[in-house]
């Protein structure tokens, strides 16, 4: 049997002792809860961590910017179609080690804008259930789970789970099984590489520019966190 997103919600809905789902959105309370929130959750699990197993390296295409546009800088990239989260790394090659430079890019506008080119991007993509580590679908399940506890105003269920995902109120969101899966995660890593004397992998820093309220730009540039 493959497994799919059916299937998560399905092992979801077991850890609250809840009738199980034929489909997500079909005509029953839990498969529309499942059907508007299982993606969110799933984006925001892939999106919280930077997974070695999800990890990508890709060129971003260039978009046509119409004449009379603003260009907040020279050239303006595509978002990919399975990015989740953050972008973690900039970067003017793919390979880390021919890399000169960690190029400044701006996100605004569901797009990239920098005035490197080409330009290419470290991120963590959305991957399907399928190809999921072990110790990454439990983490998923029992997140998604408490989540589904909520739904059903199991308030003493959903905190334990919660915990069981994440750990302690005072571990922050940092322990549980997401603390064991990223220790997991840590063992399929590949050592880091420097571009121009910085880490080629650290994660990417949104910071407020170029304006304010909700058409301003958003900059980012590279910590040494991650």
């Amino acid at each position: 049997m493959s497994f799919t997103d059916l299937t998560v919600c399905n092992l979801s809905i077991d850890r609250v002792a809840g009738d199980r789902i034929d489909a997500l959105g079909e005509d029953s309370p839990l498969g529309a809860f499942c059907q508007d929130n299982y993606p969110h959750k799933r984006a925001f699990v892939l999106g919280k961590y930077r997974w070695t197993f999800a990890n990508q390296v890709a060129l971003f295409p260039q978009v046509a910017v119409p004449e009379g546009d603003p260009k907040p800088c020279a050239y303006k990239y595509a978002r990919p179609a399975d990015l989740a989260g953050a972008v973690h790394a900039w970067r003017d090659a793919a390979d880390p080690q021919r890399a000169r430079t960690a190029p400044y890019v701006l996100d605004s506008g569901g797009a990239f804008w920098s005035d490197q080119s080409p330009l290419f991007g470290e991120y963590t993509r959305t991957v399907a259930e399928a190809d999921w580590p072990s110790w990454f679908r439990q983490l998923m399940i029992t997140a998604f789970a408490a989540d589904v506890a909520d739904f059903c105003q199991l308030t003493t269920k959903g905190r334990e789970l919660r915990q069981e995902a994440w750990g302690t109120p005072g571990e922050q969101g940092e322990g549980g099984l997401y603390a064991q899966a990223r220790n997991e995660d840590a063992r399929m890593a590949p050592q880091r590489q420097l571009v121009g004397g910085v880490d080629a992998g650290p994660l990417v820093e949104a910071r407020g520019g170029w304006g304010f309220g909700r058409f301003g730009f958003t900059g980012f540039s590279l910590s040494n966190g991650g």
